[in-house]
Order: structure tokens, then sequence, then C-alpha cells
């Protein structure tokens, strides 16, 4: 046996003994794709709030919608403030992405109420079910 020879069939048991991680790395991948295409993202207000504390509370399902109302009154959404008319388009465009997702309204303690009652009135013709208010747990 030629020393090139002897080379040969060193190079050849070498690549024998790798292992190819091309086909895990394309289905990897394409999982990731399918996931980041496939989740929905929920659109924070973006304002801090001293939610009220509530002696009963029930949960909200699917609630993606999510408008904050601060305590001057302010209505907000995915983090610019927003004023009553344009919440209500917001409210409609979101609900053609996500269907089945119900509003949520989170409000502070200091919050006017007469401005929950108007977002309210204003969005509730659009839902299927009523808007849910988010307060704290009874401590």
């Amino acid at each position: 046996m030629s020393m090139r020879e002897a080379a040969a069939r060193k190079a050849a048991e070498d690549e024998a003994g790798q292992i190819d991680l091309t086909p895990m790395l394309d289905v990897v991948f394409i999982m990731l794709i399918f996931f980041i295409v496939t989740s929905s993202f929920v659109k924070e207000p973006g304002v801090e709030l001293l939610k009220p504390q509530a002696t009963t509370t029930e949960e909200c399902p699917r609630g993606t919608i999510i408008f904050a109302v601060d305590g001057r009154g302010d209505i907000h959404y995915n983090k610019n403030k927003v004023t009553l008319e344009r919440a209500a388009q917001l409210t409609e465009i979101a609900r053609k992405e996500a269907p089945q997702a119900n509003l949520v309204i989170q409000v502070d303690r200091e919050t006017p109420a007469f401005v929950v009652e108007q977002l309210y009135d204003e969005v509730r013709p659009m839902l299927e079910a009523p808007p849910c208010i988010s307060t704290d747990d009874e401590v």
C-alpha cells in the first residue's frame, strides 16, 4: 500500500466519523419560523397604573386587546395616547387580526369613571363578549 492510498483511506475514515448537522439545522430553522409566524403578541398599553383592588375577580379569557386609562383620563394603546374615536378604530383593526380576542381595560385608582364608561360604550358594539376591567387581587 502506497502512502497516497493510506492517506486516502485515513481521510475516508475521518469523514465517515463526522456527523452532518445540516439537516438538523434546517429543521430547527423551519420550526423557529413556524413559531414566529403563528404566535400572537400582546400589545401592552405602556403606562404605569396603580390598579384598584377587587374583592371578587374573574379571569378574562383571551384578553389580548388592552387599553389603559390613566389617572388623568387619558386612553393609552400600544404605548401611545389615543382619542376615544381612535380607540374604536384600533379595536376594530385588532378584532380583524384576532377575531377571538377580548378587550381588557386597565384603569388607575384615580381614573375618572366617566372616561371608562365612554370607552366601554364606544367599543362594546364591536365585541362578542363584554370588555374586562383589569384590577389587582384582594390583598
